[in-house]
């Protein structure tokens, strides 16, 4: 340990002597370890922490879905149900889906998400209240109107008030009892916000003739389970999968398209598509990491030059090669405990950033530099230090003593020339498979923005908010845009229930008279319940027919309006106007009502990186009045934001107690869709160029090291006649060389590395030859202007001076 702390106490003394050396490999290595302990913290939070449950090993999520074709679906209630009674692994299975309240009788009205669960929900998790009790099986019948409370809405509305068990709270014109508050740290799901309440699918359970808890049809719940001791998630799969096969035996019509079941962890299913795009991102920061080692690799065989005399006399005085080996590793992990140190702090700036960037996350807000993270960024300073300190410390351990002695230190053979050029084309190499990954995704967000949704967002404003279940709700929404319209700056109002660019929707099947499909076999397709002037607004054009009205309510036919991707889909070169089919969202009592299609609008996307047009139906909202609540959009000719105190006010004077919320402009929506390509780009291109830039450098110093080397020889050549033009032709070949095979190996490796991307690509193939036909020119290009540099300080080298340098 005394021989250790001698060598650590050199090693400091070394740095200090060469403040060139050590300030850029300490900027290089912090760059690299600040960048992946950033990276790393956020895949810590997100992927790699069990959640805040009991035994969360042991939970899963469940879902429907089809044997031939395996897209994962919801659940209806009654499957539910089935799944729940019928399976032999899972201790517990639960439902629970997205509600939403408006919040009157306090201070201020309020929207408050939540979820609506099945009473089991506490035990399955392993939690109990902080104040009160759970739910019981009782409180899932009809007409039980009973909530939990987030601890965060007991103290930001209730004040912490311990007295506040049994208390009524209106929700959205209804009363509820609070029978007990959660604690701090309880999300649930685990992406939830703050404040937040939950109540069982007593909510669903309405008078009305078909209410969601009895239509096998209507697919909007998830599930979560928890697997009973010893069982496996293969187990719980395929029990669940035979359970759904007999229910598509039993009923046929609704349940041959879900005649199986995806099971997969709870924490598998809630990182969901991240995953990919945050283990792509971990190895573009390994490779500039590695990039970053080469160089300082490169930098400490150049440095072993000037050492050598040193080496050669402590060696003459006795030391070994293990001590001198030991020494030189000494040293490199010295550089890389302060590399690290100093990336831990870049990490602190850094994670923020990268937060920032990646959107709706789940858990990526607890992402920060904790113990974990800085234990990790510990073994990876001092795994980087031997990587870039084994290679110099061995070449330097086998120097030639008598040879180096007599040379005075200035001669140096050729035997380290081959591992220096190794690193510069592992460089090259790897900064091209960067590079290509980050052209390929720039080109594909580019394709995101340049894509026509089919509708117009500029000028648009959105907004929403919840209005009671009355019969009078039409006229409500009727006198509002009324008002709205009348506002200065409006151009034209309407609502939907589901906006795109919001990942909400519906999906209904359809029959169709004139071509009857085998039974359990109906279509299905996008479905939304829409206002008259919605397209208007929208700027959808109107291919075919006429839009809604005001008398399209529950008095006169039942109308429809498709898509053209639904008309050419269905009816390929029929007239599509006065067709007749029957969606399976009813109106009212008994059977859904048949539909005429009065229109054809234009397609639209609802998701900003949705591929295809998909086929879709649009009802009126005042013929499927049950359907709540209605989101608005509004077209202006002034900033859209501008009009939001004037909407707002226009709401409290209708009714004070219902809150506006959602203001957003349909810019933002999309903006928040492509927030996941966005992350990917950013950090992908940012790390190429970081990697190329370090490529550069690194080639950069080679060239400055080889023409240093090759100073006596340049002399010879132009003492003899050569020309100015041959020695830089000579110089600049040499790096075309180790460019040209770094580019071979990096092409070939980026087209086995980019399928990796593809399912992040929008409009590019993930092996685009364009694309590598540029990366590969410009790294070249960039590479040769870098080597130009030392090229011509070698035309300007005088023979006499350098005849004289040995």
């Amino acid at each position: 340990m005394r021989g250790i702390f001698q060598d650590v106490r050199y090693a400091l003394r070394q740095l200090g002597k060469n403040p060139g050396f050590s300030a850029v490999a300490l900027i290089t290595l912090a760059l690299g370890i600040g960048a992946n302990t950033a990276v790393f913290s956020v895949i810590d939070a997100v992927m790699l922490r069990p959640l805040p449950y009991q035994q969360p090993e042991r939970l899963i999520d469940a879902e429907s879905t089809r044997a031939e074709n395996p897209e994962s679906d919801s659940l209806s209630y009654p499957d539910f149900f089935d799944w729940r009674s019928q399976n032999h692994t899972l201790s517990s299975l639960v439902s629970y889906h997205d509600v939403s309240f408006s919040l009157t009788g306090l201070e201020r009205p309020m929207r408050v998400d939540g979820q609506a669960v099945s009473w089991e929900l506490l035990p399955t998790l392993g939690v109990n209240p902080e104040l009160g009790r759970g739910f019981a099986q009782e409180d899932e019948k009809p007409g039980a109107k009973v909530v939990l409370i987030s601890h965060g809405l007991w103290v930001s509305e209730f004040g912490s008030d311990k007295s506040i068990l049994g208390r009524s709270i209106k929700l959205s014109g209804d009363l509820f009892t609070i029978i007990g508050v959660m604690p701090a740290s309880f999300r649930f799901p685990v992406s939830a916000p703050q404040d937040q309440i939950w109540t069982t699918l007593a909510v669903d359970t309405t008078p009305a003739s078909d209410p969601p808890t009895a239509s096998r049809g209507m697919h909007f719940l998830s599930a979560i389970g928890r697997m009973k001791p010893g069982v496996t998630v293969a187990q719980v799969s395929k029990d669940l999968q035979t359970v759904a096969a007999n229910l598509a035996r039993e009923y046929p019509d609704t349940n041959t398209r879900r005649n199986s079941a995806y099971v997969r962890t709870e924490l598998t299913a809630l990182v969901g598509d991240t995953r990919a795009v945050l283990l792509i991102v971990l190895g573009a920061v390994t490779l500039v990491l590695l990039i970053a080692c080469g160089n300082i690799a490169n930098l400490l065989l150049a440095r072993m030059r000037e050492r050598q005399r040193e080496i050669a006399v402590r060696s003459a005085l006795g030391a070994g090669r293990r001590q001198i080996v030991r020494q030189l590793l000494v040293e490199s992990l010295v550089l890389s405990t302060l590399g690290g140190l100093i990336g831990c702090g870049l990490a602190f700036f850094c994670t923020p950033a990268v937060l920032r960037l990646i959107g709706d996350v789940p858990r990526a807000a607890d992402a920060g530099v904790d113990l974990t993270v800085l234990s990790f960024a510990v073994v990876l300073s001092f795994v980087a230090g031997l990587f870039f300190g084994i290679v110099p410390a061995i070449a330097a351990s086998k120097t030639d003593l008598t040879a180096t002695l007599k040379a005075g230190g200035r001669s140096e053979t050729n035997r380290k020339d081959w591992v220096r050029s190794s690193l510069i084309v592992g460089q090259v190499a790897m900064g091209l498979v960067l590079t290509a990954g980050a052209g390929l995704l720039i080109t594909s967000f580019a394709n995101l923005l340049r894509t026509d949704h089919g509708f117009n967002p500029d000028h648009l404003l959105t907004l929403h908010f919840e209005t009671p279940d009355t019969p009078e709700r039409s006229q409500f929404y009727k006198d509002y845009f009324d008002k709205v319209r009348a506002l200065p700056g409006v151009q034209s109002a309407s609502a939907a229930i589901f906006l795109p660019m919001t990942d909400d929707g519906a999906i209904i099947s359809f029959e169709d008279p004139e071509h009857p499909a085998p039974k359990g076999q109906r279509p299905a397709n996008d479905f939304n319940v829409v206002l008259p002037e919605y397209f208007r607004t929208m700027q959808v054009p109107f291919l075919e027919g006429r839009d809604f009205s005001d008398h399209d309510d529950m008095k006169a036919p039942h109308v429809l309006i498709v898509n053209q991707a639904f008309a050419r889909k269905y009816f390929p070169g029929e007239e599509v106007l006065g067709k007749k089919i029957r969606p399976g969202a009813g109106g009212g009592a008994g059977d859904p009502p048949m539909r005429e299609i009065v229109g054809v609008v234009g397609n639209m996307h609802v998701g900003a990186t949705g591929r295809e047009m998909e086929p879709a139906m649009y009802a009126p909202s005042a013929q499927l009045p049950q359907w709540c609540c209605l989101a608005s959009v509004i077209r202006t000719a002034v900033d859209p934001l501008s009009l939001e105190p004037s909407i707002r006010q226009v709401v409290a004077s209708m009714d004070k107690d219902i809150p506006v919320t959602g203001v957003r402009t349909m810019k933002d929506l999309m903006s928040t869709q492509l927030s996941s390509p966005r992350f990917a780009m950013v950090l992908l291109s940012t790390f190429a160029g970081l990697a190329l830039v370090l490529t550069v450098v690194g080639l950069y110093g080679v060239m400055m090291y080889s023409v240093s080397r090759r100073t006596r020889e340049i002399g010879v050549r132009m003492a003899l006649g050569a020309q100015r033009s041959g020695v830089l032709w000579m110089v600049l070949r040499d790096a075309a060389v180790l460019l040209g095979v770094g580019i071979g190996i990096g092409t070939v490796a980026a087209l086995a590395s980019t399928s990796t991307l593809q399912g992040l690509l929008y409009g590019v193939g993930s092996r685009n030859p364009v694309v590598l036909t540029l990366v590969s020119v410009a790294i070249g290009v960039v590479g040769l202007a870098a080597a130009y540099i030392p090229a011509h300080r070698a035309t300007k080298v005088d023979p006499m001076v350098a005849l004289r340098y040995e």
